[in-house]
């Protein structure tokens, strides 16, 4: 029973990952503090993002979807049992900052696992699943599930950049194993190249993996034109290094010169996006400059995308996002598209002159970078 509405999911036990605040400032000779600012991936964003959806009005015409945790056996389609027992170890022991190595894995500089950190991530990977369920039971036509913690960094034993569990891998993992879903594509276009999810699947030709992120950015010296999949999975992992200041105009090509053609050839019977929203013009972390509107634009394309190709059948994950008064705007902006409905929100910035240039630049740069990708990848891809 096909209904033609939108599933958002959300669940307040992801605000229990807590990542505390920043204070602390090192010199070659002391260290002082100064007043404490919110770690970049703190759960006031996700919540902010929240509210901003509810009292918009855009909560009330989506359809509601629960989470739930996420079983051993679910899990560990792709990560080990002894990194998820050393997870659960973390957060019992948290709040805990890396780097450090233990015998079952690595967790980075970057990932906080604080004591209520192991549920929420339990939650994050079950509301994935759910979501996934939800599209292709036909509860509903698409979906958002509005996450947290994030998970495109994270691997088989490793913590990284923010990442517990690979929501979007397990997802992956789910559909085909429940559902029998052959050809799965995953578009990523968080700002940071999605390295966990490309490893989940980089011989693997059952899952086309499109990556969409800023050059040599992070993790570093990840996501270049080389790494285009191994033995049977060679051409089926296609990432798409741009500059910075790539703008909207720039991804929006990247999606009409790359993404459509290769969905077309491979006829993906699901899609899932990786939604960081952190390629805005205002994330602290990165150097973009995509606006609320070009999100809503991309999301439209893939949308259409995949009306065409699976019966409509996308979800998507939310993954980073760390401009407080701007993600908001464009997470918003992507489900207004997702699910057709336009409340006429006013862009934070609308009269700004620097939103104008974020819309209509579009480099040789980037032009070049979106040359070489075709370059690259038509050894594989009539595109």
């Amino acid at each position: 029973m096909a209904i033609n509405r939108t599933g958002l999911l959300y669940d307040q036990r992801f605000l229990t990952h807590m990542t505390g605040d920043e204070s602390a400032v090192i010199t070659r000779e002391k260290m002082f503090h100064l007043s404490p600012a919110p770690h970049p991936s703190s759960s006031f964003l996700i919540q902010r993002t929240k509210e901003f959806l509810d009292g918009s009005g855009l909560s009330a015409h989506l359809h509601a979807l629960s989470s739930r945790a996420a079983t051993l056996d679910e899990i560990t389609t792709y990560h080990t049992q002894e990194y998820v027992a050393g997870m659960h170890e973390c957060a019992v022991n948290g709040p805990m900052i890396g780097p450090f190595t233990r015998s079952w894995g690595f967790v980075d500089e970057d990932t906080v696992i604080s004591p209520g950190s192991y549920e929420a991530a339990l939650y994050s990977v079950g509301g994935a699943l759910n979501a996934v369920q939800a599209t292709l039971n036909g509860e509903v036509h698409n979906a958002y599930a509005l996450l947290r913690p994030p998970g495109h960094h994270a691997m088989s034993n490793q913590a990284l950049g923010f990442c517990m569990f690979n929501n979007v891998a397990l997802a992956a993992h789910y559909a085909r194993r429940t559902f029998g879903v052959e050809r799965i594509m995953i578009i990523d276009w968080d700002v940071h190249h999605g390295n966990g999810t490309q490893n989940a699947f980089y011989s693997d030709p059952g899952v086309l993996f499109v990556s969409l992120h800023q050059e040599n950015w992070f993790p570093g010296h990840s996501g270049t034109l080389e790494e285009s999949g191994s033995d049977k999975g060679i051409g089926y992992n296609v990432n798409v290094p741009l500059p910075p200041g790539t703008g909207d105009r720039g991804y929006l090509a990247a999606f009409d010169q790359l993404i459509a053609p290769l969905g077309q050839l491979y006829r993906p019977e699901l899609i899932l996006v990786s939604n960081g929203v952190d390629a805005c013009w205002l994330d602290p972390l990165a150097q973009m400059m995509m606006t609320m509107d070009g999100y809503r634009q991309l999301t439209l394309r893939v949308v259409a995308l995949a009306e065409e190709l699976c019966s409509g059948r996308i979800v998507l994950l939310h993954e980073g996002g760390y401009s407080v008064p701007y993600a908001p705007y464009c997470t918003a902006a992507t489900i207004e598209a997702l699910s057709g409905i336009d409340l006429g929100i006013v862009d934070l910035y609308a009269t700004s002159s620097e939103l104008v240039r974020c819309q209509e630049i579009y480099s040789p740069a980037t032009q070049d970078a979106l040359h070489a990708a075709r370059e690259t990848y038509m050894r594989w891809w009539k595109i």
